[in-house]
């Protein structure tokens, strides 16, 4: 298993070519991400039951919880905070940002932490992975072997969070956090098993077609949103079969640590936080010189799109390469 200090490259590598995904998929429109939709935030479930080390933190669950709030929530609520009066101010004067909530429901929404409800910097993601991780510890014994009765958690935790989620949108995305209990479940199997013995038609042929099939009838899938289509098992089975796949292409193609898209993982977090930045700001600029339109109006430029997606990425690693030490950056997990 090739590792560098004390990382998984190829399972870096996976992360980075997902997180590239994420970017790609707030600033390019189109049907092009449908296929893709399942892949991109589950397989950061997958990755941290890969990595999760149940045994170290059973008898430390308050200190596995604090580190999560440093690492998670704290840099949720500085950026969501800090960005509200900025979006709020501009909201007033510059084209239109692609949300209709007042700021007081914006603040609102900054505190529920449902991406439907923050402004223009969704960061969802952040409370609703803190609120999965330590479910996941409370939730399942710390044997390395996943069990039957494992599964048997794993499946009544999704399906109480799927149907939680047709039901309302918890705040931080509780019932998505349940909803991702088996994404997480995965990546400990995976690794108990061990990913490259794993036949390729489990890790491969097999993902290829449920993700077909998953974009055809099933269409769009989206977290966030809570949009899992007709069919909310074959969704959750293109998402596993997705990341799986991912991964394994990865640890195939991907073995030195200094690759773009190992380092672009190891820089996920920066890329996930500031991207949404690189985006406003890039969008504005063109919005007040070459290009006649709003928000959606470059949403849907792929001669927009592809600079920005190629800065909102190059930008982040390069801050978190080289500034990550300074003492707000810090804080952010940089």
């Amino acid at each position: 298993m090739a590792e560098g200090k004390g990382r998984i490259v190829w399972l870096d590598a996976a992360k980075g070519v997902a997180i590239a995904l994420v970017v790609a998929a707030h600033s390019i429109g189109g049907e092009w991400s449908y296929v893709l939709s399942p892949i991109r935030m589950p397989i950061f479930f997958v990755a941290a039951g890969f990595t999760l080390n149940l045994v170290k933190w059973q008898n430390r669950k308050y200190e596995f919880f604090c580190s999560r709030v440093k690492r998670l929530l704290v840099p949720y609520f500085l950026l969501e905070l800090l960005f509200w009066p900025i979006w709020s101010v501009r909201g007033m004067f510059m084209p239109r940002v692609g949300t209709e909530l007042p700021p007081i429901e914006a603040l609102g929404g900054i505190l529920g932490g449902n991406s439907v409800d923050l402004p223009l910097i969704a960061l969802w993601f952040l409370p609703c992975f803190f609120l999965a991780e330590n479910i996941f510890l409370w939730a399942f014994p710390a044997e390395r072997k996943v069990g039957v009765r494992d599964v048997v958690i794993a499946v009544v935790l999704s399906l109480l969070g799927y149907k939680l989620s047709c039901w309302t949108h918890l705040p931080w995305g509780l019932d998505i956090a349940l909803f991702a209990q088996g994404f997480i479940l995965t990546g400990r199997w995976l690794r108990a098993k061990e990913l490259q013995n794993i036949s390729d038609f489990w890790c491969l042929l097999l993902p290829i077609i449920l993700l077909a099939v998953q974009s055809h009838i099933n269409n769009y899938f989206n977290m966030a949103a809570r949009m899992y289509g007709l069919y909310p098992m074959l969704a959750y089975a293109a998402a596993i079969g997705g990341s799986i796949m991912l991964m394994r292409v990865m640890q195939l193609l991907v073995h030195d640590t200094a690759s773009f898209p190992a380092e672009m993982g190891r820089r996920s977090m920066a890329i996930y936080l500031l991207h949404p930045f690189v985006q406003i700001i890039f969008s504005d600029i063109l919005l007040l010189t070459i290009v006649e339109g709003d928000y959606g109006t470059l949403f849907n430029l792929w001669q927009a799109g592809i600079p920005i997606v190629i800065l909102g990425i190059l930008l982040p690693v390069y801050v978190s390469r080289n500034y990550s030490q300074k003492s707000f950056l810090r804080y952010l997990g940089l």
